[in-house]
């Protein structure tokens, strides 16, 4: 799933989120405000 302009994130590898940030390991990826509304809808319907 695109999250940044820049990232496109594997959903099942995600360690951690926190504020506007998904965690793998030591490797922070942010989540723009442009695709954040669908991240959260994605994870409101799956976790």
């Amino acid at each position: 799933m695109r999250v940044h302009r820049s990232f496109i994130v594997n959903l099942d590898r995600i360690d951690t989120i926190e504020r506007s940030r998904i965690i793998f390991g030591k490797t922070y990826i942010p989540v723009s405000d442009q695709y954040k509304d669908k991240f959260q809808e994605y994870l409101d319907k799956n976790f």
